[in-house]
């Protein structure tokens, strides 16, 4: 089970059924900062990060 930590999502994934839930209220932090680029802190993450994934 994931959930999103991206800001306004609250979703919550299962991969055993492959299916969407809701869940439980979350302790704070519920997402990234809002200035914080995704994947990763800008300058930190390399531009060629998905050529990188394996």
């Amino acid at each position: 089970m994931i959930r999103s930590f991206e800001p306004g999502e609250d979703w919550f994934w299962s991969y055993a059924t492959e299916q969407f839930y809701s869940g439980p209220e979350l302790a704070p932090p519920l997402h990234h900062p809002l200035d914080q680029p995704t994947p990763g802190p800008a300058g930190r993450v390399p531009a060629d990060w998905q050529q990188r994934l394996h």
